[in-house]
């Protein structure tokens, strides 16, 4: 019975950090803009590319997209196949296979 509800424990404790992870992120999420805005007003008008407050130190980084052309686009969807082909074929060498929980809610609610 011990072990049967040191599992439930396990179990509930995963979730609860889950959800509250789930929370978090969404509460980050909705901080960025405004703290990307802080960051830079501070840095414009100290002059410092970084930020420090308490123990920490905040920079602004820039992360660049590109769309590339179609026949470059072409040519990654190629590369894809070959590579399916090489790991069916036996060609391509497996370096890792690491397996993870996957946590998903009853019926259907895909929410965690």
């Amino acid at each position: 019975m011990e072990h049967e509800q040191d599992r439930e424990a396990l179990l509930r404790r995963y979730i609860e950090l889950k959800e509250k992870a789930k929370q978090l992120e969404a509460e980050i999420e909705s901080l960025k803009s405004n703290l990307f805005f802080t960051i830079s007003q501070i840095q414009d008008e100290t002059g410092e590319t970084e930020v420090v407050f308490e123990d920490y130190v905040f920079t602004i980084s820039y992360r660049k997209s590109y769309d590339y052309p179609p026949h470059i686009k072409k040519m990654e969807e190629k590369l894809k196949s070959l590579k399916k082909e090489a790991e069916a074929s036996g060609e391509a060498i497996l370096k890792s296979d690491s397996g993870y929980v996957v946590l998903k809610k009853v019926a259907g609610n895909r929410d965690l």
